[in-house]
């Protein structure tokens, strides 16, 4: 019988690929507590609504932003900002990571008074609100 190179071949280089040399970290996610927002007192119904966060994200460089997580109604915004953090053992650089003014876009879907809701660690509430013309 003889050897079937053309089938051997792809079949090597598949499991080569999909075998990662890459050490895979999981992190842990957290909420950010922010402490304040800056945007404009009004916009005009149709705009984007940007919206500056500050507040502290962690205490070493391995704490970093995660994602924003956004629950929108008509006259509404909730959102929740997620930090991440490894779980595992590392050295991080000695340096406090903040939100300075990390940017967020919302898009109003009515006119009138829009809120801001803030969903904050201990599922308080900073909440706000934007006049949408």
């Amino acid at each position: 019988m003889k050897f079937n190179w053309f089938l051997f071949l792809p079949m090597v280089i598949s499991i080569l690929y999909s075998c990662s040399t890459e050490p895979e970290y999981n992190y842990i996610e957290y909420k950010i507590k922010v402490d304040s927002l800056v945007y404009p007192n009004a916009i005009v119904f149709g705009d984007t609504l940007l919206l500056k966060f500050y507040g502290f994200v962690g205490p070493d460089g391995c704490h970093t932003i995660s994602r924003f997580e956004e629950i929108k109604k008509p006259e509404e915004v909730e959102i929740v900002v997620w930090g991440k953090k490894p779980d595992f053992s590392t050295v991080c650089a000695a340096v406090i990571v903040e939100m300075r003014g990390t940017p967020h876009k919302v898009v109003p879907e009515q006119r009138g008074l829009f809120l801001i809701k803030v969903k904050q660690p201990d599922d308080s509430f900073l909440i706000d609100s934007v006049f949408v013309q």
